[in-house]
């Protein structure tokens, strides 16, 4: 009996531990163009957050050579990172907080900011200090920080693979609801 006991308290920490308890609230408005948009902040921690570099995602294909741009990764080695901001982390699939159809990771990409943008270094130099500040509490396995994504899905049950930083005129966007 006690050994059934023990054996039910470990499955329900494991699954508190493993499935993403976060609820979030996704704000949707339609732009000037009449597209909808949805976006929701949501928690970075080491345990829900791969960065790019990590050792499961070049086993996926991922390299700093790809022959597909889009296993072509974005950090802060990457020319696109070190030019106009962009980056991308990983989010296991079980610990995304909205159903989605990755296979095993929810990617999330910051929009490049490009050198013809009026404010360019500064638009480029706050997603860099956010990449820093993620990128930190991975490594350093403590922490977290609150972020914006945005998604230009029909369906907010279901996504698919990708979110995005939310981003406007190249500049990211750290609030929900319309802009």
């Amino acid at each position: 009996m006690l050994k059934n006991i023990i054996l039910f308290i470990i499955i329900v920490i494991y699954s508190s531990l493993t499935f993403s308890n976060e609820k979030v609230k996704v704000h949707t408005y339609k732009n000037s163009k009449g597209f909808t948009f949805r976006n929701f902040s949501f928690t970075l921690t080491p345990e829900n957050t791969v960065l790019a570099s990590d050792v499961r995602l070049r086993r996926k294909g991922y390299s700093r050579n790809a022959s597909n741009y889009r296993n072509e990764i974005l950090d802060e080695k990457s020319i696109n990172y070190i030019e106009y901001g962009q980056f991308q982390i990983f989010i296991p699939k079980e610990k995304f907080p909205l159903k989605n159809s990755a296979d095993f990771f929810v990617i999330a990409r910051m929009p490049p900011t490009f050198s013809s943008d009026p404010a360019y270094d500064k638009h480029v130099k706050k997603k860099k200090q956010l990449y820093e500040r993620i990128s930190k509490i991975v490594k350093e396995n403590t922490g977290s920080v609150k972020v914006v994504f945005e998604f230009p899905h029909k369906n907010s049950e279901k996504i698919d693979a990708n979110i995005y930083f939310r981003s406007y005129n190249g500049a990211y966007i750290d609030k929900v609801g319309k802009l």
